[in-house]
């Protein structure tokens, strides 16, 4: 399948603040044709307006056999039941990917519904801001992001490309495959563990009236993703529960290790904690930054 984006057609299902990023995306990259699907029509309506897309729906229709690629912005299970109701209408050689925060078996799920020509090339882009809808969305939010990828077997090798070549397009900078799995186990860490860390920063019962005025930039860094999508992050802590609850308890492991020193008074233990802290965190931010 050709990648020159600007020869394809292109189907969003789910125009939120991800779904309306990749459209603003894709609008950047000059697409031949956009087509927004999404039940809210005030999202569709502002997206036409801003020329984000061409094509407007509020349901799967027969404007699904003009898309080349079909991106899913939605939960995982509302993704296979629209796939299972509207598959009929996909284009026969279709290549579809998703967004999903967890992977599990959602894969496995799709993949006996399609035809054969159609692929499902499971996608998370490691990007995001505070907020939720449509009016939130930002191109910029794929600008040197991360990109994983999670194929499985099945998957043709022309088509994982094909969307590791539309990630680098939209601006992800560094791409990774890992099975459904590795995805999840490292997912707790890296994303769920801090979202329940931030909230659990502003629930604190130390947060009153006047905490806005003591504010710098530590605590506004760290609670940043507490202005959370509240029924989204719930499906995805429950659906990740095991792994989740593993990486609070190895939190839990290193708050109390901290605990120790402080209230033992042992500032060489306290020190050498600290220390490997920065050490740690200057040798993720130079890998991040330098490849």
């Amino acid at each position: 399948m050709d990648s020159d984006f600007t020869n394809m057609t292109v189907g969003i299902i789910g125009l939120g603040l991800i779904g309306g990023s990749y459209a603003r995306g894709l609008r950047k990259l000059r697409v031949k044709h956009l087509i927004g699907i999404d039940v809210d029509e005030t999202a569709l309506q502002q997206a036409l307006s801003e020329k984000v897309i061409d094509e407007a729906c509020t349901t799967g229709s027969e404007a699904l056999q003009q898309a080349e690629i079909l991106i899913f912005c939605l939960p995982d299970q509302v993704m296979v039941r629209f796939i299972r109701d509207n598959v009929r209408y996909f284009h026969p050689q279709v290549v579809l990917t998703d967004v999903s925060g967890i992977k599990g078996h959602t894969a496995e799920q799709i993949q006996p519904l399609l035809s054969a020509g159609m692929d499902f090339i499971s996608g998370h882009p490691m990007a995001g801001r505070e907020g939720k809808g449509f009016s939130q969305s930002d191109a910029a939010i794929f600008d040197k992001a991360n990109y994983i990828l999670v194929p499985h077997k099945e998957n043709h090798r022309e088509h994982i490309e094909l969307i590791r070549q539309l990630a680098l397009a939209l601006g992800c900078r560094h791409i990774a495959e890992v099975t459904p799995q590795e995805h999840d186990r490292m997912i707790a860490y890296t994303s769920s563990l801090p979202h329940v860390l931030a909230t659990a920063l502003v629930n604190s019962r130390s947060m009153n009236d006047m905490t806005k005025y003591f504010i710098a930039g530590s605590f506004r860094d760290g609670t940043r993703v507490a202005d959370i999508n509240g029924p989204l992050w719930t499906k995805l802590f429950m659906q990740n529960k095991q792994n989740l609850l593993e990486e609070i308890n190895r939190f839990q492991e290193s708050l109390d290790l901290f605990r120790q020193y402080l209230k033992e008074g042992d500032e060489q233990g306290m020190e050498q904690y600290l220390d490997e802290a920065a050490v740690r965190r200057r040798e993720l931010v130079y890998e991040n930054h330098s490849r």
